[in-house]
C-alpha cells in the first residue's frame, strides 16, 4: 500500500523559505493557476507496467546487455553510467543518492494518489513540503522524482511560471541575498556563470544545505560546464547531462520560491510520474570494488536491487558470486537504513513532541 504522512507531519514540513526577493502575487492568480495545472482528463489512467528483464551479462569490458521480457535488448556502455567507486564513502554526505528508476509500485501510488486528488492540499511555503505531501519517500525520492521530470523536460527551469517578474522593487534593508539574486531572470540560476558564483559563495559561506548530498559527479559536471557547453549538451539532447546540472540549479534557486513556482514544480513532477513511460529503460549502477553492474530501482521504502551481473563471471565460482551479491544487497540496506535516519534526524530538527507552538 502506497503510504503518505498524515497532516502532523506534513505541517511539520512546512517550514517557511528564506526572505523572497518578490512581492507575493494576487490569491486570484493562485486560484486560476490551481485549475490549469489540476484539470486533468486523463483521471482513468490504467496501472503502468514497467518492462521486465529476462537476461542481463557483461559481454565486454564496456558493454552490459539487457534482454526484456518483450523480447527487446539493449547494451550500455558502463562509461556513461553512474559509478560507486568506493562505497564506504557513501555514507559521508547527508544523504545517499544514486539517479536511478522509479519501481512500478511506488510509480502507481503516486499516480493513484494524483488521480485522487482535485487541487493540493496547500498552501505550500516550500518545494520540500509540497511534494513530500504527493510522492512520500524520503530526501531521495524527492530527489529522484525532480531529476526524472528534469530529464523528460516536463519540467523546465525556463517555464513562463518559473520566470521573475520585472521588478523596481527591493527589501529595506538591502540583504546579501538581494544582491546575490537580484540579475537572475528565473528563479532559479539558469545562467552557468551565475549559478557557479551562487554555488562557492554557499560552499564558503557553509550554506549548501541539502546542496551536499547531489551526487559528487552531478556538481564536478555543473562547475565545469559553460552556457556555451551547455547549450551545446541542450542541442545533442543530452537530457540525462542537462538534468544533473538543472537539478544543482533548481537547488540553489529553491529557498526563493513563491507559491505560484512551488505549484508549477509540484503539477509539472506529478504528471510526469504519472505518465511514467512503460518504455522507460532500467537504471545500472556500477559498483566498481565488485565489478558489478546493479540494476536498481527505487520503491517507497528506498533502493532496490532488481539484477546483478559481474564482469568477470567465468573466473568466479557459484559461491563466490553469491558472496558478493549477498555483500552488494547488504550495502543497499545499509544505505536505505542510513538514509532512513538521516531523514529522521533532519525531521528533529524541526519538531520535538514536547513542543505545544
Amino acid at each position: 500500500m502506497f503510504r503518505h504522512a498524515g497532516n502532523s507531519l506534513k505541517n511539520m514540513l512546512n517550514m517557511p523559505a528564506l526572505t523572497h526577493n518578490i512581492v507575493p502575487g494576487n490569491r486570484t492568480f493562485l486560484v486560476f493557476l490551481l485549475l490549469i495545472l489540476f484539470s486533468d482528463p486523463s483521471r482513468s489512467q490504467q496501472p503502468i507496467t514497467l518492462p521486465v528483464i529476462a537476461e542481463m551479462k557483461w559481454e565486454l569490458d564496456y558493454g552490459i546487455y539487457l534482454k526484456m521480457a518483450n523480447d527487446s535488448a539493449y547494451t550500455f556502455d558502463i562509461r556513461g553510467l553512474f559509478h560507486v567507486k568506493d562505497e564506504k564513502s557513501q555514507t559521508t554526505g547527508d544523504y545517499v543518492l544514486y539517479p536511478v528508476s522509479l519501481g512500478e509500485d511506488y510509480v502507481n501510488g503516486i499516480a493513484a494518489f494524483s488521480n485522487k486528488e482535485s487541487a493540493p492540499a496547500g498552501p505550500y511555503k516550500t518545494l520540500w513540503n509540497a511534494l513530500y505531501a504527493a510522492v512520500g519517500g524520503g530526501w531521495v525520492h524527492f530527489n529522484n522524482c525532480l531529476l526524472y521530470a528534469l530529464e523528460t523536460r516536463n519540467l523546465q527551469l525556463t517555464a513562463p511560471l518559473m520566470k521573475r517578474p520585472a521588478t523596481s522593487w527591493e527589501p529595506d534593508p538591502v540583504t546579501e541575498t538581494f544582491l546575490r539574486t537580484q540579475h537572475w531572470e528565473y528563479y532559479a540560476p539558469v545562467d552557468q556563470k551565475a549559478a557557479q558564483k551562487e554555488y562557492r559563495i554557499r560552499r564558503r559561506n557553509n550554506e549548501l544545505g541539502d546542496i551536499k548530498s547531489i551526487p559528487a559527479s552531478f556538481i564536478d559536471l555543473f562547475l565545469s560546464t559553460n552556457n556555451k557547453e551547455y547549450k551545446k549538451l541542450q542541442q545533442k539532447k543530452e537530457t540525462k547531462l542537462t538534468s544533473q546540472i538543472d537539478l544543482v540549479r533548481l537547488m540553489l534557486g529553491v529557498n526563493y520560491l513563491g507559491e505560484p513556482q512551488i505549484l508549477y514544480i509540484r503539477s509539472a513532477v506529478l504528471n510526469t510520474i504519472k505518465n511514467y513511460s512503460a518504455n522507460k529503460l532500467p537504471t545500472i549502477v556500477v559498483f566498481d570494488p565488485f565489478n558489478a553492474a546493479v540494476v536498481m530501482s527505487l520503491d517507497l521504502e528506498g533502493y532496490k536491487i532488481d539484477a546483478i551481473a559481474f564482469r568477470n563471471l567465468e573466473s568466479l565460482t557459484a559461491r563466490e558470486a553469491e558472496e558478493k551479491k549477498i555483500q552488494i544487497q547488504k550495502i543497499i540496506d545499509d544505505i536505505n537504513f542510513y538514509n532512513h535516519n538521516q531523514f529522521v534526524k533532519r525531521l528533529e530538527q524541526y519538531y520535538h513532541p514536547g513542543d505545544t507552538n
